[in-house]
């Protein structure tokens, strides 16, 4: 008799059955299904469940979602979740379940743990983490935090996010030529320093174009050369080919407001689109690139080295051109979705057995 297959259970914080459809008909890339896509080639049943109720209380109340599947996670080898803490929490450390083993892709426990320090959550936070079966980071950083910590280093993995290459290959959606010079910065996270950003392009002759939202601006005063809008992806991927490269200002990883990995997807994204990047210097995105290979690495928050960095860019279309190259040769080489599959797939096996 042939051996059971592994069944695997994702949880995602947001919606992802309109996207799937997308996907399909090649409109959306994979990169947001972490993996679950290609788990079928390597052996893994891989599901999630999504309908009109469980929506309807996801938009009501994350943490009342995040419990409704306490009900639904028994009959699964392996959950895989990156949030609903409170999920584990109650299936770990309350009711004690050895069974599924949870494995938790990381992109915030850094900063969480820094900004509960203290008090009863902060007990809680901690006894939630340890209760994990297996951590994923998408960055060394985190990983060597959360054993500075004390967190048991045999059960976290680090394993580098993967990208949708071939959608940024193979989509001929809106591939209209833009008719102005722009450089492209996207984000939505709270670590993003736009503030910088436009203080270093303020008399550049230039167009800087934000994608993000409006509270990512507030109170930072646009001069007339920047912009800022909200776009769905098809639209946001026209203007990854056409801008002239890709700058990522984040905030100092000191501070503790945004995600551990602000930034590590838009990076991701502006490397399959093939083009040279600019970011703030910041463990768990430099890893990631090479300073002068695929992008320049730039102090956080220091307008005058990130206004140089810009020029420099400008002023040498052809290095642009050689780093978005080198960008996208090693996100095909090193960071697709598939491969990060792969990887999942060791660890997905390897935890289960324990």
């Amino acid at each position: 008799m042939p051996d059971k297959k592994l069944k695997v259970l994702y949880i995602f914080a947001g919606e992802r059955k309109k996207k799937e459809e997308l996907w399909k008909r090649r409109k959306y890339p994979d990169t947001e299904f972490w993996g679950m896509n290609h788990l079928k080639d390597f052996g893994i049943e891989a599901e999630y469940i999504e309908n009109k109720i469980i929506n309807f209380i996801r938009k009501k109340s994350f943490n009342l979602f995040n419990l409704f599947y306490i009900f639904k996670i028994r009959k699964y080898d392996v959950v895989f979740l990156g949030g609903s803490l409170s999920l584990v929490f109650f299936a770990k450390v309350i009711l004690r379940f050895a069974n599924p083993k949870i494995i938790f892709f990381n992109t915030y426990l850094t900063n969480l743990l820094k900004r509960n320090r203290k008090g009863i959550k902060a007990i809680m936070v901690r006894k939630t983490i340890k209760s994990i079966d297996a951590i994923i980071c998408p960055s060394r950083a985190q990983k060597e935090f959360l054993i500075k910590e004390g967190f048991s280093g045999e059960k976290i993995y680090f394993v580098p996010a993967g990208i949708d290459v071939d959608f940024f290959d193979s989509s001929t959606e809106r591939q209209i030529p833009e008719k102005e010079k722009f450089i492209l910065s996207v984000g939505k996270d709270m670590g993003r320093d736009y503030k910088t950003l436009v203080e270093a392009v303020k008399n550049i002759d230039v167009k800087v174009k934000i994608v993000a939202f409006p509270r990512n601006v507030v109170g930072i005063d646009l001069p007339s050369n920047a912009s800022i809008q909200i776009l769905p992806f098809i639209e946001l991927l026209s203007l990854y080919r056409n801008c002239e490269f890709v700058v990522i200002p984040t905030k100092k990883q000191e501070n503790i407001t945004g995600s551990d990995c602000s930034g590590h997807l838009v990076l991701l994204d502006a490397m399959a689109a093939g083009k040279a990047v600019i970011v703030s210097d910041r463990d768990t995105l430099k890893e990631y690139i090479a300073d002068g290979a695929e992008g320049l690495i730039v102090k956080p928050e220091n307008v005058g080295e990130l206004r140089k960095a810009i020029q420099k860019l400008l002023d040498n279309p052809q290095m642009a051109q050689d780093m978005g190259r080198r960008a996208k040769e090693k996100a095909r080489r090193e960071l697709t979705t598939k491969i990060f599959a792969q990887n999942l797939t060791r660890i997905f096996l390897e935890t289960a057995k324990q």
